[in-house]
């Protein structure tokens, strides 16, 4: 197998392919690279125009084609010009998963500018540190982020550009492109000109602002399609049947966008992954498992890639079978493990042989490793293996060595794709990257035939749904509670999330503290999803290790019994 996939990788990365790949050496580490990979953003977006009369973004009852999009992007970026915007000015996105998302997005790095996405999910003291920290010039913000910010609008040296409702004192968005040129302004953007920051959470008490460039996310993409022609000539019969098929497929490719566009899955691996392919996509308001179902039969959607547990609910809805779901072609997921009877699922139900998963960060533009049909059955708790020709992923032990197959380390990713710093981050950006390596913060192994495995996690972080929650962040907050001594906050398993969120806190003597107290107090600080599932209230101190810190494990130990038995009660 192994002699197989080199000759396959050698074969498709040859000289003269589509695929070609080569070597260069970039912030003093050699890398491979495609040789015909998109030289920035901005070339990835004219690619679409070899599009330009197919549907782009379909939301609601609203459809933009490729040249619809690129028109109003045009203008959004004359716009920004007008205002002063220089190529490496931060421009920040603060919206629902809004046509105008996308739009602003394109015009922002198509002259230069770093897009900033900001999650959506922060509450308004959320939302004033990433401003803060990126630095922005300007925000394009929704109803609801408007009205967060409003509170800390003397704090803001920004200008805030509202899309889809109007706030006194603010320019729309209307108002921004209405009279701009039409016409893409000129710019002279480099591969390793910045591109984005995106936003993480870990082990800080803060989350973390991702710098990528451009070469980094447009070889990521290629990435993914190297991947499938290398997959395809591996087995020569699938490649003869595609061959044989006819020059139009039946439904033409398109997938929902059922993440937000400020997740590096919604950002890179739906969206702009659609500009060469000439895919549709299709845009929910928010996430809803009946709604996507609709929206499978309505537009022929023939792709299905989100948080593994929205596939299970495709799956578990009761009013599945009302709907025809013939287009799908493969269903999947990433940014969390997937169930093995979850796949099984999803393979008999609605994928027709093809579900699949993959691993990767928003510090790698989501690639690293991919699996799915045959091999994903047969390996469900494999996240798969690392993405050749621009991808390697090992185990290293606690003494730095490289792990061998099947011994256990943190996992570490190489290559194009990874990020260049964190934002700001000097310290985390040294402990995080060494030498072109992500170190992930997962603990697993890579097996013989090069599948990785997670087993564990270093990092004091959470996986909720796929979102990672950093628990010293959440802690910090809890402090800040009047009457709270002592904060732990740590993960607890969760049958539809992965992973939840629960805390231990210390009342402080002679007060009184509740949950509600607990929950309501985090509620007006983080979002929604940082807020503690799970709160349990004590007087005396919490447990420690020898070196004096609390002991989570222990904690969530018994976390875990408890809620056991209370599910066993009920």
């Amino acid at each position: 197998m192994q002699l197989e996939l080199e000759a396959a990788v050698a074969a498709v990365t040859a000289k003269g392919e589509p695929y070609e790949a080569r070597t260069e050496t970039i912030r003093g580490v050699e890398f491979t690279v495609f040789a015909n990979a998109p030289r920035n953003l901005r070339e990835l977006y004219s690619s679409g125009l070899n599009h330009a009369g197919k549907d782009f973004y379909v939301y609601k009852d609203e459809r933009y084609t490729y040249q619809d999009m690129w028109d109003v992007a045009a203008r959004c970026a004359n716009a920004l010009r007008e205002r002063g915007v220089e190529p490496g000015a931060r421009v920040g996105i603060a919206l629902r998963n809004y046509p105008e998302w996308i739009a602003a997005f394109m015009a922002i790095t198509s002259i230069g500018a770093v897009a900033v996405a900001v999650n959506a999910w922060w509450s308004g003291e959320e939302l004033l540190y990433g401003i803060e920290d990126s630095g922005l010039k300007i925000l394009f913000t929704d109803v609801e982020r408007t009205e967060r910010l409003l509170p800390h609008r003397d704090q803001l040296a920004i200008e805030i550009i509202t899309v889809r409702h109007e706030q006194p004192g603010l320019t729309t968005w209307e108002q921004l492109i209405g009279h701009a040129a039409a016409a893409m302004p000129d710019a002279d953007i480099a591969p390793e000109d910045n591109a984005t920051i995106l936003y993480t959470s870990g082990s800080t008490a803060h989350p973390k602002g991702v710098l990528s460039t451009h070469r980094a996310i447009t070889n990521a993409l290629l990435g993914w399609e190297c991947g499938g022609a290398i997959a395809m000539k591996m087995n020569p019969a699938l490649a003869a049947a595609v061959g044989r098929s006819a020059p139009q497929p039946e439904h033409p490719p398109a997938v929902i966008l059922t993440v937000p566009l400020f997740h590096v899955t919604g950002l890179v691996v739906q969206a702009l992954s659609s500009f060469r392919r000439g895919r549709k996509l299709v845009g929910m308001y928010k996430w809803d498992a009946e709604e996507a179902l609709r929206i499978i039969e309505a537009e022929r959607v023939t792709e299905f890639n989100g948080v593994p547990t929205m596939a299970w609910e495709l799956v578990q809805s009761p009013n599945r079978g009302k709907y025809d779901l013939s287009s799908l072609k493969s269903a999947g997921g990433g940014g969390a493990p997937m169930a093995p009877e979850h796949a099984r699922q999803i393979d008999k139900t609605i994928a027709k042989g093809a579900p699949g998963t993959g691993w990767g960060m928003t510090e790698t533009q989501g690639l690293a490793t991919t699996i799915g049909g045959e091999a994903f059955l047969k390996r469900p708790r494999s996240c798969g293996r690392a993405v050749p020709p621009i991808v390697r992923v090992k185990a290293v032990a606690e003494d730095g060595h490289d792990c061998a197959p099947m011994e256990t380390g943190e996992l570490w990713i190489w290559g194009v794709m990874n990020f260049s710093e964190y934002w700001n981050k000097p310290d985390a950006t040294a402990a995080g990257l060494t030498d072109g390596w992500v170190h992930t913060g997962d603990v697993g192994h890579v097996d013989e035939e090069g599948y990785v495995f997670i087993t564990d996690r270093l990092k004091d972080m959470v996986l909720r749904g796929g979102e990672n929650i950093g628990c010293q962040e959440v802690e910090a907050v809890l402090y800040g509670h009047p009457n709270v001594l002592e904060a732990a906050v740590f993960g607890v398993p969760d049958e539809r999330l992965g992973e939840t969120l629960a805390a231990v806190v210390v009342a402080k003597p002679e007060t009184t503290l509740s949950a509600k107290d607990v929950q309501d107090f985090a509620a007006e600080h983080v979002a929604k999803f940082k807020v503690p599932d799970h709160v349990w209230i004590r007087t005396e101190r919490l447990p420690r290790i020898a070196s004096e810190k609390i002991f989570k494990r222990g904690l969530r130990d018994e976390a875990v019994e408890r809620l056991q038995e209370r599910g066993t009660q009920s």
